[in-house]
Order: C-alpha cells, then structure tokens, then sequence
C-alpha cells in the first residue's frame, strides 16, 4: 500500500532531503526531474500524484522549466501547480 502523504504517518524524507536527493539524481545519474522524483517515490513507496504538496517552491520551479524545455506545457500557459 502506498503511503499518502496527507496521512498521520510521517514520511522518511523532509523537503530538504527530497530537495538534495532530486538534485543528486539529475546531476550525477543524468536524470530529468521528473525521472529523480519518480524514483525516490518507488524508494520512500510514495504515490507521485501525493508529492505535489510536498514540494519545494524551487523544485516546482524546475519541474515547471524542465517541462516548458520538453514542451510538455507551453511556456504562456498555466503553471504545472
């Protein structure tokens, strides 16, 4: 069963450790964002639709240019959160 965030248990990561984990995963294993965070949610047993209110404002902001770079959003339309 996956962990919900939203529930009373605490997760094992903070936003800071989710923060460095994504940052170490793009920069040294050569992942997008999105791969790195999809990746500690199977490590944490984490659903990724439950990450998004967990997340950092700089790390939205990365995931939002990641995306606008790829064009899996336009860059004039609504933000990804």
């Amino acid at each position: 069963m996956k962990t919900n965030i939203n529930d009373e248990v605490k997760l094992a990561i903070t936003q800071r450790d989710l923060f460095l984990k994504t940052e170490n995963y793009v920069r040294k294993d050569n992942m997008t964002y999105v791969e790195a965070l999809v990746e500690i949610c199977k490590e944490h047993d984490i659903d990724p639709e439950d990450l998004s209110s967990f997340l950092s404002g700089s790390l939205k902001e990365k995931l939002q240019s990641e995306a606008i770079d790829r064009n899996i959003i336009k860059s004039n339309t609504a933000k990804l959160f």
